[in-house]
């Protein structure tokens, strides 16, 4: 699965391979099975990714960072209330 990782890749990055001859002799040129090359020459990528046995979805999770007022507001209170503590 690696070869056909790093053809992507390759494909991406190198902006040589912008035209259509370019891309099939790359593809050709390949260590990836046939099966890989003909999916790729025609741009079946739904396949693509279900022969190699990956999931297209991609999901992200956003959490919220606190804010540093109220971190700031709390560690004076903690703060506060020592001092009081201390001083009875």
């Amino acid at each position: 699965m690696s070869n056909i990782i790093q053809l992507l890749e390759r494909m991406g990055q190198d902006a040589a391979l912008q035209t259509e001859a370019d891309k099939l002799q790359t593809i050709e040129e390949s260590q990836i099975s046939a099966e890989q090359k003909e999916l790729m020459i025609n741009r079946k990528g739904d396949e693509l990714a279900e022969s190699l046995k990956t999931s297209k979805d991609i999901i992200c999770f956003l959490i919220p960072a606190k804010d540093e007022e109220e971190e700031n507001e709390s560690e004076t209170k903690e703060e506060s209330d020592n001092k009081s503590a201390v001083n009875q």
